[in-house]
């Protein structure tokens, strides 16, 4: 069994259920990126600016059948069943449009959408209804994301279990089987990660690779390009001509992710996720200058809240598949943890062992402080408090794309005595069964037990 073969026999039918099962429009956000899907599906690449604000215009029925998730939910019917798709179903576009504030999704860029678009370009040409539409749009995004993952496994010369793992992640799969640009960045991290394996060891890439795999991830979502920090620091510990070429791909990238994520930035971005929980008074302007006057307290705010909240973070990676949580006991996603980090310890056993010193500790520096920059984020554009509530909401979210950088930096090595008494077949087999579980709860959730659950 390979990392790349375990990838696509897991990834696959795992993502397939997700796609179809997972309620229509109840991944993360994702009416709103499906509205932006389905206007650039029409053409429009950006959101339009209107005097009613920045979005997008879609049939008026794609809207109305978002109701029929909240009808069955408020009669006790659970998420999905084949009365919520046979009303959806019946909402087919008749030429009514509506306009959708979009303005979150112009945090990334039009690359991120790609995926599903090109799922949704047909189905919106023969004004099919917005659940085929949404199902076709999950669908190219889960094929992109596997595609994409399946290059980094493949190509990397290193931590190809890990790479493999973290795409296996089931809040990963869940967001790379939704309508979102997240599918698309996870992988990009991935395809970075394994190309800097490439050039540690020794190889020279060319340029269309290099320019390929860094700019990927720069035209996603903001702040992971920041990975690609990851080249420079390894041409300055190790000044070869392979290593000077990834550099100036890499720093080039960084320089055009940066420079596009301050021009996509905005005074007026409003979460649309926030506003489902309570009403708050957006004030970015106000939030970054608390921000910079107040580093040291931010700093400390980081730590406390990323120790106080990382156990609902873990919950998140396993049971939080969308607005549904998965009726799993808690103890559970701490165990599946524990058995993958096993399985890596065993499979990447070398790997994880070679990378000491300084790379290891300027990478788990390194992610440290994206996890910081991902709160700072938070804290500016999520929460109009001054002692910094609500900075970690979506943090399961948001660090799963570090998710293989985390493995890299931060497994301990004492995991290395007990994994070698695993055998390499079983250590792979428990890296498949770990998703399995979660998804195959979240399925049980949304098909018979989900009703209990607040939306």
């Amino acid at each position: 069994m390979t990392p790349q073969r375990l990838l696509i026999l897991v990834g696959l039918p795992l993502g397939v259920l997700i796609s179809f099962l997972s309620p229509a429009w109840t991944a993360y956000d994702e009416f709103t990126h499906f509205a932006r899907v389905v206007d650039m599906a029409n053409g429009q690449l950006e959101p339009a600016i209107t005097p009613s604000g920045t979005g997008s215009f879609i049939p008026a029925a794609h809207r109305e059948a978002t109701s029929q998730i909240i009808i069955d939910h408020g009669e006790g019917r659970p998420p999905w069943s084949m009365i919520s798709v046979r009303a959806l179903m019946d909402h087919s576009p008749d030429g009514r449009m509506i306009f959708v504030d979009t303005r979150p999704t112009t945090a990334s860029t039009p690359v991120g959408y790609l995926p599903a678009t090109l799922g949704a370009v047909i189905p919106v040409a023969v004004d099919a209804p917005g659940v085929i539409v949404l199902w076709a749009g999950r669908l190219a995004s889960l094929g992109a994301y596997l595609a994409l993952s399946y290059w980094a496994v493949r190509t990397a010369r290193a931590f190809r279990w890990s790479l493999a793992a973290a795409a296996l992640i089931p809040l990963n799969l869940a967001l790379a089987s939704s309508v979102s640009p997240d599918g698309l960045t996870i992988a990009a991290v991935l395809i970075a990660v394994a190309t800097w394996s490439r050039v540690e060891a020794g190889e020279n890439l060319n340029w269309g690779a290099l320019l390929t795999s860094t700019f990927l991830l720069a035209l996603a979502k903001p702040p992971y390009f920041l990975v690609l920090a990851l080249f420079p620091l390894s041409w300055i510990l190790n000044r070869s001509q392979g290593r000077r070429r990834a550099a100036l791909a890499a720093a080039g990238a960084l320089t055009v992710g940066l420079a596009t994520s301050l021009a996509r930035s905005s005074e007026n971005y409003r979460a649309t996720t926030t506003t489902l929980i309570q009403e708050i008074n957006y004030q970015p302007a106000v939030q970054r200058d608390r921000l910079i006057g107040d580093l040291p307290g931010f700093l400390w705010a980081t730590v406390d809240t990323w120790i106080t909240e990382f156990r609902h973070y873990i919950q998140g990676w396993y049971r939080q598949l969308g607005f549904w949580e998965a009726d799993l006991p808690g103890a559970v996603p701490w165990i599946l943890s524990a058995v993958t980090l096993l399985a890596l310890a065993t499979l990447d056993g070398q790997d994880l062992r070679r990378l000491r010193g300084v790379r290891r500790v300027l990478m788990g520096g390194g992610v440290a402080l994206l996890v910081v920059a991902i709160y700072a984020a938070a804290y500016i554009y999520f929460t109009d408090r001054i002692d910094y509530a609500h900075i970690g909401m979506q943090m399961a979210r948001y660090s799963g794309p570090l998710a293989v950088l985390a493995i890299l930096a931060w497994t301990p090595r004492a995991l290395g005595l007990i994994s070698g008494r695993l055998d390499n077949r079983l250590a792979a087999g428990l890296l498949g069964i770990a998703p399995a579980i979660a998804v195959c709860a979240s399925v049980a959730t949304w098909l018979w037990t989900g009703a209990g659950t607040p939306l």
